[in-house]
């Protein structure tokens, strides 16, 4: 017959075992990560959600009301490792870690999703950053259980960007300059992305005050009409995008004159093909709008001549410079 100690040994042995036991199913869980937004049933959330637990993550997934508390009181309330809340409409995340004794946020960062891509591509990458941000603070995600791999599908190769397939409308306001003097500028321009870093463009543009020219023989008001087509390229892409590209345009210059005896008034056109180059700058907005500002400077061939009595008083296009300042929609 065994001794009462011995008995009591046994059984401190199974407690400690049993102890160890349920301390390792409690860490195999993985640190609790909270994922909060106005519309928790979204794609975006339900991918990141998946991702985050593919990391080995515990992940739960909470709708937030507009009167909700702060993002710290949430994750408090949780007893989370860290909180992510996600606003899909101003395309941002913001990202709480709780401090290791569990009181307050030892760090609160925005991060800002990337509108030319999918949704899906997106909450890959922020799901992927988030991991190497706890990491880096400690908060490492368990190995993946295999019943957690069959939950979600494999994730894929990031799709082709929206922007690639969208139709863009642009309006601006500049001015033109080029040896009529200062001609302020409307513009309207459609431009397609064949591929991401590459659109092709057509463009109209016109001055709504006229040039004067003034000489001794008369007067002569001068109003330019411009359209054509342009190519650019995007070397540098992201929340601001940089741009440099070429074009053809075709310069239409109406001149009405007026003049004393013996001279008379008329009125003309000419029409003179040009070569244009820009570069700008794109500010992404959102995901279909944006801000551009652009520079170009363009050559007729020939050059538009302004002549009273035979002589060339004034001439425009050899070369003319310009900027210009608006916005662009993405259609589809």
């Amino acid at each position: 017959m065994q001794s009462p100690a011995w008995r009591w040994t046994l059984g401190l042995l199974l407690a400690i075992s049993m102890s160890s036991g349920i301390a390792r199913a409690s860490d195999a869980r993985g640190p609790l990560v909270v994922v909060i937004s106005h519309h928790p049933d979204a794609p975006f959330v339900r991918r990141l959600a998946a991702e985050l637990a593919l990391f080995g993550y515990q992940v739960e997934v909470a709708a937030r009301g507009g009167n909700e508390q702060s993002l710290v009181q949430l994750l408090e309330r949780w007893h989370g490792a860290a909180l992510i809340s996600v606003d899909q409409g101003n395309q941002t995340a913001q990202i709480v870690v709780a401090n290791s004794d569990g009181r307050g946020a030892s760090r609160h960062e925005r991060e800002r999703l990337d509108p030319r891509r999918r949704a899906d591509t997106n909450a890959a990458v922020l799901a992927e950053r988030f991991r190497a941000r706890l990491t880096e603070l400690g908060i490492a995600p368990t190995p993946q259980l295999p019943l957690q791999v069959a939950t979600e599908p494999v994730r894929t190769a990031p799709p082709v960007a929206e922007a690639e397939k969208r139709l863009w409308l642009i309006a601006a306001v500049g001015g033109t300059s080029g040896g009529l003097g200062f001609l302020p500028e409307l513009s309207w321009e459609v431009r397609a992305f064949p591929v991401r870093w590459l659109s092709t463009s057509a463009f109209f543009k016109l001055s709504p005050l006229s040039a004067r020219v003034e000489a001794a023989e008369g007067v002569a008001d001068v109003r330019l009409l411009a359209g054509g087509v342009l190519i650019d390229a995007y070397p540098v892409q992201g929340g601001v995008d940089l741009k440099l590209g070429l074009g053809a345009t075709l310069v239409n210059a109406h001149m009405k004159g007026s003049a004393e005896p013996p001279w008379g008034g008329r009125e003309d056109s000419v029409l003179v093909p040009a070569a244009v180059a820009r570069g700008g700058v794109v500010l992404r907005l959102s995901k279909r709008l944006a801000a551009e500002l652009d520079a170009f400077v363009g050559l007729c061939a020939p050059r538009i001549g302004v002549r009273f009595a035979g002589n060339t008083v004034a001439s425009f296009g050899q070369p003319y410079v310009g900027a210009a300042l608006g916005g662009s929609v993405g259609v589809f």
